[in-house]
């Protein structure tokens, strides 16, 4: 018989292997613009210093010329970009979903003293939407900071408005990574649903949440659902922010929130702590230090 410990420890390792994953997926999603945009704004900077030579500002002609210059530096910069971070973000999501298969399988295993059904990895509609959705985020980042590329912003500022151009089109670079860290926690959370339902209909989705959690997150901590069922709303550990007010299919419940699910039966028995108690005991605890 295994021992709820062996099982509450290795499930909430988990996390941690997946916050590697998205990192590593907001680098290689988000380092192709990233590079780009660091590209065109030096290309800028230099353009600016030879249109300005010893004026504090180009003439309004050569203002017009480097307006049109930088907007295409942009354009250069941006294109195709949130197709290649979407494509990144969604292989991620996919050794996501295997990761979290084979844990969840293996937990499941040793708690049922069974093998556990094969189970193909699948990301998931979530995981996939967050995927889909890249595209268009860059796209928005892009015209955001193309609309402040004008020549009363740049006479205004001067250089300082070339400047706030290019930080406000990094803002694609966050969104990229939020995006990744969706998709992550989604499609791990939809392959241990996956691992559920084929064990049987009776198997149950147990909350697991990550070390050093927040307070709605550590609050759904031992928490279990059938699968394909909602976790109730507008729990928390600190009375003063209760949110998330609707029912939730599970993780993620933000974009920092790196929880995990495991199948999971009352009837599977375990050696000492019942296994949802003592994930809750573990996140109280933690709350409290």
């Amino acid at each position: 018989m295994v021992s709820s410990n062996r099982i509450a420890d290795t499930a909430r390792q988990l996390p941690a292997a997946l916050r590697r994953i998205e990192q590593q997926a907001a680098h290689d999603a988000a380092a192709p613009l990233a590079r780009a945009l660091t590209g065109a704004q030096q290309v800028a900077t230099r353009q600016w210093l030879h249109a300005t030579d010893r004026q504090t500002l180009p003439s309004p002609s050569a203002l017009d010329r480097l307006i049109a210059a930088i907007k295409q530096l942009l354009t250069e910069a941006f294109r195709g970009k949130g197709k290649l971070a979407a494509d990144s973000i969604r292989i991620a999501a996919f050794n996501s979903a295997q990761l979290s298969t084979r844990q969840a399988s293996a937990l499941a295993a040793a708690m049922r003293e069974a093998p556990s059904p094969p189970v193909q990895p699948v990301i998931g509609p979530e995981a996939a939407a967050a995927a889909d959705a890249v595209p268009a985020a860059v796209d928005e980042e892009h015209h955001h900071a193309l609309a402040l590329l004008t020549a009363a912003s740049l006479t205004a500022l001067g250089f300082a408005g070339v400047t706030g151009v290019f930080n406000r089109a990094r803002r694609a670079v966050t969104r990229i990574a939020r995006h990744a860290a969706v998709a992550v926690t989604s499609a791990a959370a939809h392959a241990a649903a996956a691992v559920a339902r084929a064990i049987g209909p009776t198997t149950r989705l147990l909350w697991v949440a990550e070390p050093g959690a927040c307070a709605a997150c550590a609050a759904y901590a031992g928490r279990s659902v059938a699968a394909g069922r909602r976790f109730p709303a507008a729990l928390s550990l600190d009375p003063r922010r209760t949110v998330f007010a609707t029912a939730l299919k599970g993780p993620p419940l933000h974009p920092s929130c790196r929880c995990w699910t495991i199948p999971y039966a009352p009837t599977w028995t375990v050696d000492g702590t019942a296994l949802p108690r003592l994930l809750r005991q573990y996140a109280q605890a933690e709350r409290r230090a």
